[in-house]
């Protein structure tokens, strides 16, 4: 299968981005990695003291109302990775055969939307997904290890879910495949769900295999705009086909008129989800 990715349209967007002056979002040590470079009036020796300071809990915010849009996904739809590997005959392997006379395994591609305006800039990006359902666990997830290779091929790639449920990167191009019955077929027989991506940071930080919940971290870099992708590959008993997830996003802001950059938060989206 080869899948395209959501359009504007797609995403629901609501003027209720707050200032996160509760550090809800990102915690001290993560506000200290994203914080960039040394102020020179600081110095070294004083800059955990200032960054203390400037991000306190109850600061006064710098800015209340964004100009910048942000929306999230409408509706993340699961795709069964193993029906669809029967359907289009692609071999299942490893884990996955194992485990798929007693487990789903599904992909949700999901994501958000955000549109900069008046000067504002998207510095950084956390984005969760918590899986209501317990027995529900992320088993893969784009990004992740492959951010390397990705920013090797100049941040843009062709990439494909194989039979282990493994990401991988296709030499048929997806283009092609979209034209070809016989290059389809071809790209079909070692990848069960395929698509291209973009990754819009340099640095993505990726936790949550084995949990029910997945989290990335993206920053360092200034492409934070527009659809920014996320990949999940959820495992599920055979009985569970649908379950609410809730979506967070939170975010490092900058603008040239701030003193500083500063942090905020979009409200919680909780949606069922299914095939």
């Amino acid at each position: 299968m080869i899948y395209s990715p959501p359009a504007k349209k797609d995403f629901t967007f609501k003027n209720d981005i707050q200032v996160d002056t509760q550090n809800r979002g990102f915690k001290f040590a993560e506000i200290e990695k994203l914080a960039g470079a040394v102020p020179l009036a600081i110095g070294k020796k004083g800059f955990s003291d200032w960054l203390k300071q400037t991000f306190a809990i109850d600061r006064p915010p710098q800015i209340q109302n964004l100009k910048s849009e942000f929306g999230y996904q409408t509706q993340p739809v699961l795709t069964d990775l193993v029906s669809l590997a029967k359907a289009q005959r692609t071999p299942l392997e490893g884990n996955i055969k194992t485990r798929s006379a007693k487990y789903n395994f599904y992909v949700m591609p999901c994501g958000v939307y955000i549109s900069p305006q008046d000067g504002e800039t998207f510095k950084a990006l956390k984005f969760e997904i918590y899986y209501k359902d317990n027995r529900a666990s992320t088993y893969n997830m784009l990004p992740g290890p492959q951010t390397e290779k990705i920013l090797e091929l100049g941040g843009k790639a062709d990439i494909g879910i194989s039979g282990k449920g493994e990401f991988g990167f296709p030499p048929i191009p997806i283009k092609g495949a979209t034209v070809s019955a016989a290059a389809k077929a071809e790209l079909e027989a070692k990848f069960i769900f395929s698509f291209h991506y973009e990754l819009k940071t340099q640095v993505v930080d990726a936790f949550g295999a084995m949990n029910p919940f997945c989290r990335w971290i993206m920053h360092t870099g200034d492409d934070l705009r527009n659809d920014v992708a996320f990949y999940p590959v959820i495992t599920t008993p055979k009985a569970v086909t649908s379950f609410e997830c809730e979506f967070r996003a939170y975010f490092k802001i900058d603008h040239p008129d701030w003193t500083n950059a500063e942090f905020f938060l979009k409200p919680p989206l909780t949606l069922k989800v299914s095939t």
